[in-house]
């Protein structure tokens, strides 16, 4: 799991928690929006992460040995 990922999930996990208890306090107010934050720095490293795969072959790679075991399968 890339540390892309891993904030992906993380920031969802904070950002839910925020939105559930908002209105009970400022602390879970604040980590609503730093759960925002951590979503949004979370794409851009996915997203560097999806170019710099791409470029290297390794996506490319990855993406033919998933669908030809899911051929061989059928």
């Amino acid at each position: 799991m890339t540390a892309g990922t891993f904030l992906f999930f993380v920031s969802l996990i904070v950002l839910a928690i925020g939105a559930i208890f908002h209105s009970n306090g400022t602390i879970l107010a604040d980590s609503f929006l730093y759960g925002g934050l951590a979503f949004l720095i979370s794409i851009i490293l996915l997203a560097i992460g999806l170019v710099i795969g791409a470029r290297s072959g390794k996506l490319q790679q990855r993406t033919d040995e998933i669908f030809s075991k899911k051929k061989k399968r059928e």
